[in-house]
C-alpha cells in the first residue's frame, strides 16, 4: 500500500503539470509516450511473439494521437483516412501471413485495439482543449475526466475493503464490489462538485458550470470508467496476465492506470460534442 500510495502521488503530480502546461506540447506528448507503452503492453499480454506486427503496433500508436491532434503537417491538407486504414490493415495482415506459424488472426485485432483504439482514447484528453471556449473551462474539463476515472477507482478500492459484501464481476475482478462502486460513485461526485464550486467562485470568468449537471457526469462518466476497468481485466484474465506491466510500481502497467480512461474520457467528449451540435447549454452557460 506504501508503494501504491507513493507512486500514486507521483503521477498526480504529473497530471497536474500536465494540466498547468496542457496548451503547450507536452500534454501530447506524453499522451503519445503512454500509447507506445500501452500498445506494447496489450501486444505483450496478448502473447504476441510477431516482433514486425509488435513494432508495428507501436509506430502506429505513436502516429495516431499526432493524426488526431497535431494541426501540421496533416490539418493543411488533410490527409486520407480511408487509404490510410485499408492500407494499414493490410500490413498487419501481410506481417500475419508471413509469420502465420506464429501469428494468430486474434493478434491483428489486438494489434488494432493497441495501436488505433487506445491512442485515439487517450487523444480525446488533449482534444478536450480546444472544445470549450474558456482556457480554465477546458482545464476543468480534463481534471474533471481525470478524477471521474482515478479517483472512482481509488475510492471504489477503499470503500469496498471498508464495506464490500456483494460481488460485482467475481470472475473477472474478484476485489471489485458493489459497495465499492457505490462508495466510488458517490465521493467522485462529492470532489467534483467541490472543485465545480470553486471553478466557479474563482477561476471562471465567461462560463459557470451547472452544480446538477456535474453530479449527473460523475456519475455517469464514473459507471462507464468502471466498464473499462472491467473490460481491460477481462482481456488480462482471457491471457492469464495479474498486470499489463510494471511501469508504475504497486499499480502496474500504464493499461492498468489508463485502462478506466480509454472509454471514460471518449464518452465525456462525446456528450460536450453532443451538447454542442445541439446547441444546449446544459453542462456550463455563458455568463459574460
Amino acid at each position: 500500500m506504501k508503494t501504491r500510495v507513493i507512486t500514486g502521488s507521483a503521477y498526480t503530480l504529473l497530471a497536474v503539470a500536465a494540466l498547468l502546461l496542457m496548451h503547450t506540447p507536452m500534454m501530447l506528448c506524453l499522451v503519445i509516450a503512454f500509447s507506445v507503452l500501452a500498445a506494447h503492453e496489450i501486444c505483450h499480454a496478448a502473447q504476441m511473439k510477431n516482433r514486425a506486427m509488435t513494432a508495428v503496433a507501436m509506430a502506429a500508436a505513436a502516429l495516431t494521437p499526432l493524426f488526431l491532434d497535431w494541426p501540421f503537417p496533416f490539418a493543411q491538407p488533410r490527409l486520407p483516412v480511408y487509404p490510410l486504414l485499408l492500407g494499414y490493415f493490410l500490413l498487419l495482415l501481410a506481417l500475419m501471413l508471413a509469420r502465420f506459424e506464429i501469428t494468430r488472426f486474434s493478434h491483428v485485432l489486438y494489434a488494432l485495439l493497441a495501436s488505433l483504439g487506445v491512442p485515439a482514447a487517450l487523444t480525446t484528453i488533449t482534444l478536450l482543449r480546444g472544445i470549450a471556449a474558456e482556457k480554465n473551462l477546458a482545464a476543468w474539463f480534463i481534471f474533471f475526466v481525470l478524477c471521474a476515472a482515478w479517483l472512482t477507482d481509488a475510492l471504489a478500492l477503499f470503500a469496498g475493503v471498508k464495506f464490500g459484501k456483494h460481488k460485482m464481476a467475481p470472475k473477472v475482478s474478484p476485489k471489485k464490489t458493489w459497495e465499492g462502486a457505490i462508495g466510488g460513485l458517490a465521493g467522485v461526485t462529492l470532489v467534483n462538485v467541490g472543485f465545480a464550486l470553486l471553478f466557479n467562485r474563482f477561476f471562471l470568468e465567461q462560463h459557470r458550470l451547472s452544480l446538477i449537471a456535474v453530479c449527473a457526469l460523475s456519475l455517469a462518466v464514473g459507471a462507464v470508467s468502471m466498464v473499462g476497468d472491467l473490460a481491460a481485466s477481462a482481456l488480462k484474465r482471457n491471457y492469464g496476465v495479474k498486470d499489463f506491466g510494471k511501469f508504475f510500481p504497486g499499480h502496474g502497467g500504464v493499461m492498468d492506470r489508463f485502462d478506466s480512461l480509454l472509454l471514460a474520457a471518449p464518452f465525456f467528449y462525446a456528450l460536450l460534442q453532443l451538447e454542442q451540435s445541439l446547441g444546449l447549454h446544459l453542462i456550463y452557460r455563458v455568463v459574460a
